[in-house]
């Protein structure tokens, strides 16, 4: 069977956990799945953990092993690609770090690297038993062999960023890796209008009058909470800030504004279904990560007319045109830089509304799903072509 100019193809997907209603990871999962499926391709995804189920896709269990969460993750890394192979997958293409696929899909660069970075935002004792965890030196361990192992054929990167850092990290050559973004949803996150704006401000219990300011996402300190919310006393307009999302320590950040005398401008609004709802009622959303391979959040806002505070550790950085990138915080660590940049955006906001729309706008899901398809079928007909 061909679909347009390619052929049909037996497509397996890996990934550590399957879970429909998740995010980051498992949402671009089963967005993959469901796109390579609808383009008329087989897909099967091979997980160790399955959480939920979904009708429209094929999900196998890769036996576990039953054993401490290490060697539960070695398992799976050298099982699961042999597992798709022995159902007749054309091309393998892991989502987790899986040990003889064809194409790893990498969204958060080498591990080696997020367990140094992780020294930014841990205490320091944390962050030593990380560094000597049995769990995160498997994953390095799985890692390093999985893009030395002589099946790999493709590495695809989330952003630029990661793929420099893969390149450098496993000395890959330069046309082995290739960078394909993330689609953004618009017809789920577009601008709102002007009275759905006002309505949205009044449920949430904003003032019409000042300034709103959206952090979105879990692992606060990773994000960079701890820092905006330290910038928050040198910002002169005194804007109000809607943290959304869990963190199990989020009651150290509500200290942390009180201590710091601004409780009264922060709301911590927890997990919100309608998101897009949140955020085109900002004027801006603030996300100074401290290490974020691409930031599908800081897409989804710009999606929404919403433009973003973002820091140089975030992939998605490289969309922003060079008229932007004053508002690219370059020490995340550093509140007054916050303050500064976030200052000069709240003071623009309301004239970048359309600029950064129209900069999402090309980044469909449909252009991720077409750009990875066509990635796949070089793999499999070369794979073809050997066999």
């Amino acid at each position: 069977m061909v679909i347009g100019h390619l052929p049909a193809m037996r497509i397996a997907l890996i990934s550590r956990r399957f879970d429909p209603g998740g995010g980051g990871t498992e949402r671009d999962l089963v967005t993959t799945a469901l796109g390579l499926a609808d383009a008329g391709h087989s897909v099967t995804i091979y997980a160790d953990e399955i959480r939920a189920t979904d009708a429209r896709l094929e999900v196998r269990q890769v036996p576990p092993l039953r054993a401490g969460r290490a060697l539960r993750l070695v398992n799976f890394a050298f099982r699961a690609p042999v597992a798709a192979r022995r159902d007749g997958a054309d091309v393998v293409l892991s989502f987790a770090r899986a040990v003889g696929s064809d194409v790893i899909r990498s969204g958060g660069g080498a591990h080696r690297r997020y367990v140094s970075a992780a020294a930014a935002w841990r205490p320091p004792a944390r962050a030593l038993a990380m560094r000597l965890s049995a769990y995160h030196r498997a994953q390095m361990l799985i890692e390093r062999r999985a893009f030395a192992h002589p099946t790999l054929r493709r590495v695809v990167a989330v952003s630029d960023l990661v793929r420099e850092q893969l390149i450098e990290d496993f000395a890959l050559a330069p046309g082995k890796a290739a960078t394909i973004y993330n689609g953004v949803d618009l017809d789920r996150f577009k601008p709102l209008s002007d009275e759905e704006r006002r309505a949205a401000r009044r449920q949430l219990h904003l003032d019409p009058n000042r300034h709103a300011v959206v952090f979105v996402g879990s692992g606060f300190a990773r994000k960079g909470l701890g820092f905006l919310l330290r910038a928050w006393p040198l910002i002169k307009q005194r804007p109000l800030l809607l943290v959304v999302g869990a963190d199990h320590e989020a009651y150290r950040y509500r200290v942390l504004a009180a201590r710091l005398g601004v409780s009264e401008q922060v709301s911590f609004a927890g997990v919100w279904p309608q998101v897009e709802r949140i955020m085109g009622s900002a004027d801006v959303l603030a996300l100074p990560s401290l290490f974020e391979p691409f930031g599908n959040v800081v897409a989804e806002a710009m999606a929404c007319g919403v433009p973003a505070l973002v820091s140089s550790r975030c992939g998605v950085a490289e969309w922003l045109p060079g008229a932007m990138r004053r508002f690219v915080v370059a020490d995340p660590g550093d509140p007054s830089q916050i303050a500064a940049r976030l200052e000069e955006l709240l003071d623009e906001s309301a004239g970048l509304r359309s600029t950064v729309r129209a900069i999402v706008e090309p980044y469909t899901w449909e252009r991720y799903r077409c750009a990875l398809e066509a990635l796949l079928a070089n793999v499999a007909q070369a794979g073809a072509k050997r066999a």
